[in-house]
């Protein structure tokens, strides 16, 4: 498998937690974080099914699409490769923690994030280039660059890591109960305030619901979640980016309800029948 040698960034300094001591001792990124790629299998559609392994150390965490309140979103750059006509991510389900006061959404110990890939020449190699900049948290939080390069021909065998993470992605709410759907979109100081309500059967343990909206236009600062009996609400707070405007497209709400035992999406604020 493809080795990654993780590089800290250059702003380290201003990512520590502000409750650190300044005296704290920064962590070398290589005895946080080890990653590999996982070249996996050629599905039958042509596609080939790799996968990005993360190994982190005992009490740290990384971080999954959004971070929740706070912590540093994982970005993955794949322009430079050669043969790649598209890449999705299959996200795993993640869960939720309190870092320094705040809830974070990610994942501890070991992630392995599949990454379907579409070649441009259907059947040949895909000449696999990315840089990946992550968070990593525990006292300090850390971002840490990383860069491969690796050849991937799809050759490989069935891999159990990799399909045990397409399995324990995320599952629908509806199939978890979920009921109906409202969305309220009211004027708030430099912005909007976003408000979705899930009637559905409470989860056991903490519940966080995370609101997304698809459209660059807007900057989205999640909140707390509030439940209320077979009612759970989620809130955010949209502001426009600098010299843009747009509408809000209600059926482009990505709505997800992260839970102790599992992560529940829904897009839209309406239920189909």
């Amino acid at each position: 498998m493809s080795k990654i040698k993780p590089i800290i960034a250059a702003l380290l300094g201003a990512c520590l937690w502000a409750s650190s001591p300044a005296s704290a001792q920064v962590p070398r990124p290589s005895d946080i974080v080890a990653a590999e790629i996982r070249p996996g299998w050629r599905t039958e559609t042509g596609t080939i099914m790799a996968a990005l392994h993360l190994r982190l150390a005992r009490d740290w965490i990384t971080y999954w699409r959004h971070p929740g309140e706070s912590g540093i979103a994982p970005r993955l750059d794949l322009s430079g490769s050669g043969n790649l006509a598209g890449a999705r991510l299959h996200w795993p389900a993640p869960r939720l923690f309190t870092k320094a006061g705040y809830l974070s959404i990610g994942y501890a110990d070991d992630l392995v994030l599949p990454i379907e890939l579409t070649p441009a020449r259907a059947g040949q190699p895909i000449d696999l280039r990315a840089a990946l900049s992550i968070g990593v948290c525990d006292d300090v939080c850390i971002p840490v660059d990383m860069t491969f390069a690796v050849a991937l021909d799809g050759r490989g065998g069935p891999d159990r890591a990799i399909r045990t993470a397409l399995e324990n992605g995320l599952k629908t709410a509806r199939g978890a109960g979920l009921s109906e759907v409202t969305c309220d979109i009211e004027p708030a100081r430099k912005g909007m305030q976003l408000s979705a309500r899930w009637t559905m059967p409470q989860r056991s343990g903490q519940e966080f619901m995370l609101l997304e909206v698809p459209d660059n236009v807007w900057r989205v600062q999640s909140m707390p979640s509030l439940r209320a009996g077979g009612q759970v609400t989620g809130h955010a707070l949209l502001r426009a980016r600098k010299g843009q405007s747009g509408a809000i497209d209600r059926s482009a709400i990505r709505m997800t309800l992260i839970t102790t035992d599992g992560a529940f999406e829904h897009q839209g604020c309406s239920l189909t029948r």
